[in-house]
């Protein structure tokens, strides 16, 4: 009954989260159609209006990193509500700033802080992105790589029982595939040359892996008399154990990848932000002293 109301909830939020995508670029679409209309001007009305709200819900982005590092205001409890928060104000006030600035350029002080604003929201759009590939979707539960490196380990011992026993080669095999998908060291070139290659090299070595496999299978079904149902039935497990493997093995070094990538858009994407206020405050005094 609770995974059932989970997996409700979650089929809602989905729904809700491709509704609000729609509507943002539904709006930003017509924003900018209709921008020579100057229905919305920066300095009066609507358009002041708006740029005051789309700063204000700037200047709240800073409330998800507060509550990270104040335990009393319960971010492990609510973790996700202050993620998604968080990314509904990263785009309710870029799109609020839009609309301020009428899809336009200005003075060289409100330019600069409207691409600061779009460098800060292209960011969190990248930053999300990279988010997902190391946590279970928008959870806080990051992903086990010490439980996929034990899961490589244990189908090495499976794929031995599969084949009977004398597969130093397939172990072999596996071993130099995981220590091409792990590598001791990994700098920034290392990670993207390791993700790019890595899924043409598993498929090389799956068709290495299975090839010797298949040797290994037949020479232990002649020494121990297997019948021909049990080399096939053999045949079919060590062929999913390898696929498996290979998965553990891939899917733990893009972990490994996207944990890198995470760590240095969070050296990039603070300093823009800071950035960014620094150039909205910027435009701010500027805009009311001049």
């Amino acid at each position: 009954m609770a995974d059932d109301e989970t997996t409700t909830g979650s089929a809602i939020l989905k729904v809700l989260a491709q509704v609000f995508t729609f509507a943002t670029v539904a709006l930003l679409v017509t924003g900018f159609v209709i921008r020579k209309q100057d229905i919305f001007v920066p300095s009066e009305g609507w358009g002041y209006v708006l740029g005051i709200m789309g700063g204000i819900s700037m200047l709240l982005l800073l409330f998800y990193p507060m509550v990270k590092r104040i335990p009393s205001l319960g971010f492990r409890d609510h973790s996700v509500f202050w993620l998604r928060a968080h990314m509904v104000l990263g785009t309710v006030g870029p799109l609020l700033i839009f609309f301020h600035s009428n899809f336009s350029l200005g003075a060289t002080n409100s330019n600069i802080a409207l691409f600061c604003m779009i460098l800060v929201a292209v960011s969190g759009v990248a930053g999300r992105y990279v988010y997902t590939r190391v946590h279970r979707g928008l959870s806080a539960v990051r992903f086990d790589l010490n439980t996929l490196l034990a899961g490589s380990s244990r189908l090495l011992a499976m794929i031995g029982e599969d084949t009977g026993g004398n597969n130093a080669l397939v172990a072999r095999q596996m071993a130099d595939f995981a220590s091409v998908a792990m590598p001791a060291k990994r700098s920034v070139m290392t990670s993207i040359s390791t993700a790019v290659m890595l899924p043409l090299r598993a498929s090389f070595a799956r068709s290495n892996m299975m090839h010797e496999v298949r040797q290994t299978i037949t020479r232990n079904a002649e020494l121990q008399g297997w019948s021909k149902a049990e080399k096939k039935e053999r045949l079919r497990h060590a062929r999913q154990h390898v696929n498996e493997f290979l998965y553990y093995a891939t899917r733990a070094s893009q972990l490994k990848f996207w944990e890198h990538m995470f760590s240095l858009w969070h050296i990039l994407h603070v300093p823009l932000f800071f950035v960014l206020l620094v150039s909205g405050v910027i435009h701010v005094v500027a805009v009311h002293l001049y």
